[in-house]
């Protein structure tokens, strides 16, 4: 008498499509390298885009690179107005190099934000944010993954399971949501859970 089937974990889970946990899926060979690079000549920057596309993750991205090449980083995460850690983001204690990162940066008042930027300058700490738009910064990369994008993302994150969302169901997720990654990763979580419970 055999037992029941053995639970598969869902591949869209919270844990696996988080910012830190789920690369950012660039759309050609080397493209890490040429931002990264462009980041590093212009001794700072900015992330923009909608809701949903990419930005806390591409963010991650960026900062493992520079830390890789040795560069010191600090990171902020600011949601609803508030930010997760107790010390300030806009008074940094770094040392002059180091690179400050702030995801969600529309989310600081505009004195805030503008006092930021002028600390860092006098202190000659990088910064690098994320936001829903733009800033004055000397460099600007802007968000808008297309539905090739989608395809990477989920085909990637099932590829040790059994694929049971179909690049259809992604294509059809993906003009529901209106280009929005994050809901569309979502709403395979739970196409993803129906079917699992329908094999077993």
């Amino acid at each position: 008498m055999t037992g029941p089937a053995p639970l598969v974990a869902n591949p869209f889970s919270t844990c696996w499509i988080r910012p830190d946990r789920c690369r950012y899926r660039f759309t050609r060979p080397g493209q890490l390298e040429q931002i990264l690079d462009r980041l590093l000549r212009a001794g700072g920057g900015q992330i923009t885009g909608p809701h949903g596309v990419g930005k806390s993750t591409l963010l991650f991205s960026l900062l493992e690179a520079l830390t890789e090449r040795g560069h010191h980083v600090s990171r902020y995460q600011l949601h609803t107005g508030q930010q997760q850690s107790g010390e300030k983001p806009d008074n940094p204690v770094l040392p002059a190099g180091a690179w400050l990162a702030i995801d969600g940066f529309e989310q600081l008042p505009a004195w805030r934000r503008w006092r930021l930027v002028w600390r860092c300058r006098r202190r000659q700490i990088h910064l690098v944010v994320t936001s829903h738009r733009q800033h004055r910064f000397p460099f600007t990369w802007s968000l808008s993954p297309g539905l090739d994008t989608a395809f990477c993302l989920v085909n990637h994150l099932q590829q040790e399971t059994a694929s049971l969302v179909t690049d259809q169901d992604v294509a059809f997720l993906f003009q529901r949501h209106d280009g929005n990654l994050r809901e569309l990763l979502f709403a395979c979580y739970d196409l993803f859970e129906q079917r699992m419970r329908h094999q077993q």
